[in-house]
This record gives C-alpha cells, structure tokens and sequence, in this order.
C-alpha cells in the first residue's frame, strides 16, 4: 500500500477511531490512520509493576511519577480536584495549545493529539444507550446492539446483571464483575437491606460496569488490583485504544502513519475520492493524503475544526453539548477509624442511578470512588485549613472517605456553541467556545443531586462537600454535526455520512445530536464500529 493512498484514511487513534478502523480491515479494504501520535517516554519506564502501597513504602524514585519532575502533579491555581492528569497521564494533552487551541471563558475543554487520544485516560465506565437515551437520534437501539457486542467482545468488559441491568444494557461476554473494596461493600449491603425502600426513591445501586479484564483475553491480562491504574497499563487489564492500534498494524492492509495533523479535506470532482491536507506536527511541511473514503475520528472538537476549514465556513456557530460532572465526598462513618485494605483497584467501586419517576427518563448517573493512589495533598488543597493539618486529618478520613461522581444530560441550545476563528498569518486557527447553561436545567439538577444527598446519607455516608469542575471537565463532548433525519448543512446522516459530502464519514462525538447523563464512550466505540461496517460496505 501506498504510504500515502488507501481505501479508507482514518484521522485519530482513539475509541472512535480504532473502533472504526476494525470493520473495513476485516473486510480486505486497506486503511491509513493518519495520526500525531504523541505517547509517554519520560515516566513510563520507572513505573514498577507493584502495588501502590509497596510504591510508597520501597520505591526511592516515586516522586517522579507521583509528583512529576516539573511538579506537574501538584495542581496549582483554580484547578480542581478530579480535573487535573497524573505526571504519566499528561502527555495526553500535550501540544494542544500550540496545535488545536482553544478559547473560552466559560467552557473547560481537554483535548488530545496522543496515540490512542482520551481514551489513554479514560475510566473506563462502559454502559450502553437504551431507546430513551436515543430519542434525540436518528438511530435506535437495535441499530447499536450488534455493534456493542462485536466492541465488547473485542476489548473485554466486566460487570453484573444487577438491579443496573435495566438501565446498562445487556451484554452476552460481560466478564464478571470488579472486586469492591470494603467501603463500598458496606455501602452495597446497606442498600441491598433497604433496596425496596431505596427504588422507590428512584436510587438502585449495582456493580460498575467496566472496561476492564477480570479475566485474561488474548494478551492482555486480568486486573491485578495494584491501585496503579491512574498512573501505568502494566497488566493492560484496562482497554486503551492504543492497544488497537498495536493489534491493527498486524495487518498488512493497515498503516499507522505519524506525527500528522490532518487540517482538511476536498473531494475529487467526481466525488469518487478524497484527499487529504496535513501538516508534520515538527517541522510543519504539508503533505497530502488520497482515499477513496475519509473517516473523521478526531474527537469532537477536532473533527469540528477538520470540517469547518475544508468548507471554509468560519465565524459559523455549530452547536456543542457536554455532560456535566459534580463530585461530592462522602464519609462512610461507618469505616471511620478501620483499616484500609491493601488490595484494591481505583476505578469506579459502585455505580448508581437516579430515576425519580422510575420510567428511565430524566435519570442521573452516578459512580462511586475511592481516595488514596491521587494522593491527599489534592484533597487537603480543597479543605479550609492549611495544608498540613488538612493533610492530618484527611488521612486519618481516608478509609471511610468516598467520592461521588454524579453526571447529568445536556441538550443543545444557542447559548452553547463553538466556532472557527481565521488565525493571524503563521498561526493556527482557533476554536472558540461560548458555553452558557439553562438556569432551569441547573436548577433541575441541583434539586435531583439534593435528593441523591438524602439518599447517600441514608445509607450511612454524609456528604461533606460539592465539587463542580466546571463545563467541560467531563471530557464527554457532542453536537457539533449533529446525525439528523433532516436534511440540513452541517449535520450527518444516520448513516453518519457528513452531508455536503459523498465520501466523508464521522465516528466520534462530533455526531451525537444530545448526550444523556451516561457516559457515551462505549457507545461511540459501537456506533463507530457501525459506521465502519457502512463504510467497508461502501467500498465494496
């Protein structure tokens, strides 16, 4: 294969992306990923493959990847808790700001131009969009299902067919389910004691459901609970989309291609190809790609950017949703003053969700979290005391202390929109967002987190706090060429076929018209790997 010619050119290495690339290898179409690929050397290799309590206690070199050599660990300024990357972990958004910048005053987006892009940080949380979740679609469920079951055999999910089944979908290889630790066993038991109580509230609680092996598949091995899984992939037990890309470039018919930053497109005259326009991330050169079909995976805002510039539409408002996420800490009292076990992971613990009309509609997602491998200076930076007694106390806290992570829907409105300004000569162009949320929706979504504050303490944990990140810390981005029926400029067909165009694809964010309060990663994995097969189809 030409290094610059193929059937198909993916742009991006992430969910979406990889998702997408699967289906068109597997049907004998060669595909090019084009790709600026950056990935972690500083860190990596001084990672041992040990718990992170035998870390603390042996390793001499550990503040070099627990507090960073540049002290990029210690979050300074308005950063947040829960908004900020490990020192291994922050290569992900590396050269954003001078490649894909962005401006807003109101919007707090993390973008990624890595291998593997966010999903190299992800947490994993796998659930799947029901029919309500879809209403705003032009798709349904039964559209999706095949497709979440070819991702979730391929990167391996595990979870429980509990009183969450209803609302996280069935799927026939689920792996079973994490090991909780104590805290959240206790939580789990109280509210098995109480369920009937708690349902009628509108509360069920249930085992998370991950991407993460509890059993090996293939060479990835089963989750070996060393507490490690902010900071290294040295069991490969959690799924990053870079564990694709090294499986896919097995195949003869695929070529990953680096460091490119794909800018645009334009489609031949007789709308049979595509070429492509990218710049060499170093040294700038311009170089150009040729495809029968292009696939755009370059996450939401990437993707946006791409498809603006080629039509040249600048200083045109396209539209932009985002989950919001809200952290409140809890103290289970109940662990006050016991002994925190050693062996445990720190993913989701236990998920949860909110249906106060018990009709799935209007729900809230929740997880539930532990505290120890981000380190407590993080959580003593948010107390009022100083920083030394703030960190006496939380220790002493830390067995008994959970973190919820609650996460609401959003809809497009005017108010939140993202547009292309021209960048001066010799500059990037730059995306600029304005986000402004519905006072109605906020308030709607304060009343429901008061009553989840209820709920919790009713199971024994006492909220202590509310941490809102602010819009965009989710990293869960929609909107901006929303999949329609209707037939208008800047949308995408159900086939996910970016209108204007014959030849140009979407398999990210970019598409979702509306995001429900679940996370949407496994679903944009399903949906990519649906439009993966449409175009593999097309091919043919």
């Amino acid at each position: 294969m030409s290094p610059r010619a193929a059937d198909a050119i993916i742009v991006g290495s992430g969910p979406g992306a990889t998702s997408a690339a699967y289906p068109i290898v597997q049907s004998g179409a060669s595909v090019l990923m084009l790709d600026v690929g950056n990935d972690e050397t500083r860190y990596k290799d001084l990672i041992p493959p040990a718990s992170f309590l035998d870390i603390r206690k042996t390793d001499p070199r550990q503040h070099r990847y627990l507090i960073g050599d540049d002290f990029e660990g210690v979050p300074f300024g308005t950063v947040r808790v829960g908004a900020q990357l490990t020192p291994p972990r922050q290569y992900i958004a590396r050269d954003t700001d001078r490649l894909t910048p962005l401006s807003s005053s109101s919007f707090f987006a993390t973008e990624s131009l890595a291998l593997g892009g966010l999903g190299r940080g992800w947490g994993a949380s796998s659930v799947m969009f029901d029919d309500r979740d879809l209403e705003g679609f032009p798709i349904s469920a039964t559209d999706l299902a095949p497709h979440y079951e070819a991702v979730a055999a391929r990167i391996g999910i595990s979870g429980e067919r509990d009183d969450l089944l209803p609302y996280f979908g069935q799927i026939s290889s689920l792996q079973p389910p994490m090991e909780a630790d104590s805290c959240a066993r206790l939580v789990l038991s109280r509210y098995t004691a109480g369920r009937a109580r708690f349902n009628e509230r509108g509360l069920y609680l249930g085992q998370p459901r991950l991407a993460v092996l509890t059993r090996d598949l293939g060479d990835r091995r089963a989750q070996q609970y060393r507490e490690m899984e902010f900071y290294a992939d040295t069991d490969r037990s959690v799924f990053r989309p870079s564990f694709s890309v090294e499986e896919l470039r097995s195949s003869p018919r695929f070529t990953y291609a680096t460091p490119y930053l794909v800018e645009s497109f334009v489609e031949n005259n007789d709308g049979a190809g595509v070429e492509v326009a990218a710049a060499h991330a170093r040294t700038g050169e311009q170089v150009r790609f040729q495809a029968r079909r292009l696939v755009l995976a370059a996450g939401t805002m990437g993707t946006a950017r791409i498809v603006l510039r080629s039509f040249g539409l600048y200083d045109t408002p396209v539209p932009l949703v985002a989950n919001a996420h809200i952290y409140v800490p809890c103290l289970n009292l109940a662990m006050l003053g016991q002994p925190m076990q050693e062996r445990r992971h720190s993913l989701t613990q236990v998920g949860f969700i909110y249906d106060p009309d018990r009709d799935c509609r209007h729900l809230v997602y929740g997880e539930i979290h532990g505290y120890r491998s981000l380190l407590l200076f993080k959580l003593a930076k948010e107390s009022f005391l100083p920083v030394p007694e703030g960190m006496r106390i939380v220790r002493e806290l830390m067995s008994a202390l959970l973190i919820l992570v609650i996460e609401h829907d959003d809809d497009p409105s005017p108010d939140k929109r993202c547009l292309l300004r021209r960048g001066p000569a010799g500059e990037p162009d730059r995306l600029e967002v304005s986000y402004a949320r519905d006072p109605a929706q906020v308030l709607r979504e304060r009343r429901a987190e008061k009553e989840i504050r209820k709920l919790f303490r009713k199971l024994g944990c006492l909220p202590v706090g509310r941490v809102d990140a602010g819009p965009g810390s989710s990293i869960h981005y929609g909107g901006p060429l929303p999949m329609t029926s209707q037939e208008r400029p800047l949308t995408a067909t159900p086939s996910c076929r970016l209108r204007g165009t014959r030849t140009v694809y979407l398999a990210d964010g970019s598409s979702f018209p509306y995001l429900p309060a679940k996370p949407l990663t496994f679903t944009l994995m399903a949906n990519a790997d649906r439009v993966g097969g449409i175009v593999a189809r097309d091919l043919r």
